[in-house]
């Protein structure tokens, strides 16, 4: 018999694309799946198009009285994924899943005894990221995986979203789930899963990411709030990973690539004449880690030399993406 799979889609007026995200979901050939969709009081057409579906026997519709914050929707849809449920599969409105995906990820998370996240290659919007795992390796340790989340930046590239990941439904649970006071509580948690499970992965893509200049996090890189949350994420959470050893120098070393981000940023605002969100970035900075500052904005300003003489676009970190 298979696992159950829950797949979670809290929605919030998504009439232009949670038809195609509904969708995607019943296409796939895995059996044993519930679609649980909260909808947080919409106010557009998504009610009608939700309704369309209640006579499918996979999928649940809850419906809000009124609208919740975003992140206690979030924390609703999860609730209600059924306790008998094995796995915890998140797509928001402008997400899909590819074929294969539920039958790809169970396989993997199933073949790894302490799985508490599956996570797989991925089209991010167009654009496919395939992460730093290399080919063949179906499975990580997950203190040893973190490790690296915290040291290589470029690790972060297998750890982009819900929409690309899986969950363990015993972590969820034994960790406490998500808070409802952070933007990226999504990366939080993966965090601290993976300090006490392992990771599995899939190589091939089976999900793609909606995102987007409306997005909700297009919005919170360009208010800086994907960079200040990244400091309680990788820097003042580093206690609660208690299956990870860093040294000093590697502590120095995460404190310095998290001021590189704010540089990055605070230029890219400066650029764009935002002075406020600029200088109101320093306030996230700990006084444990700001005097890293001075020596990144040197860096970004070397780089900057380096590409005008080779007449090269500059680019900065605020119109890039990044994850906590």
């Amino acid at each position: 018999m298979n696992p159950l799979v829950s797949v979670l889609l809290p929605v919030y007026n998504g009439e232009a694309a949670v038809r195609e995200a509904v969708e995607s979901v019943l296409a796939q050939d895995y059996p044993d799946f519930e679609l649980v969709i909260v909808d947080n009081a919409s106010t557009d057409g998504t009610a009608a198009i939700l309704k369309e579906y209640t006579g499918d026997r996979r999928v649940r519709l809850i419906r809000n009285e009124e609208t919740l914050p975003r992140l206690e929707n979030f924390v609703k849809v999860f609730a209600a994924a059924a306790d008998q449920s094995r796995w915890l599969k998140f797509i928001g409105d402008d997400d899909r899943l590819l074929p294969g995906c539920l039958s790809g990820m169970v396989r993997a998370g199933e073949k790894t005894v302490r799985a508490g996240l599956v996570s797989s290659h991925y089209y991010d919007g167009e654009r496919l990221v395939t992460g730093i795992l290399p080919e063949g390796t179906e499975a990580v340790n997950g203190p040893e995986f973190l490790r690296r989340l915290l040291l290589e930046p470029e690790a972060r590239a297998n750890l982009f979203s819900p929409a690309s990941l899986m969950v363990a439904h015993r972590a969820y649970r034994e960790l406490g789930g998500f808070r409802t006071d952070l933007l990226h509580a999504d990366s939080e948690l993966f965090y601290r899963i993976l300090n006490k499970y392992d990771l599995a992965f899939v190589h091939r893509p089976l999900t793609v990411t909606g995102y987007h200049s409306g997005s909700g996090q297009a919005g919170s890189t360009a208010r800086g709030f994907t960079f200040a949350e990244a400091y309680l994420i990788r820097y003042r959470n580093l206690k609660l990973y208690d299956n990870v050893k860093l040294s000093a120098l590697e502590v120095e070393k995460v404190k310095n690539n998290l001021v590189n981000d704010s540089a990055g940023f605070m230029l890219a605002r400066l650029a764009a004449g935002d002075f406020r969100a600029a200088f109101g970035h320093l306030s996230a900075i700990p006084l444990t880690a700001i005097y890293h500052l001075p020596l990144s904005i040197c860096y970004f300003a070397g780089l900057a030399v380096k590409k005008l003489f080779r007449r090269e676009p500059i680019r900065l970190l605020g119109g890039e993406r990044r994850e906590p």
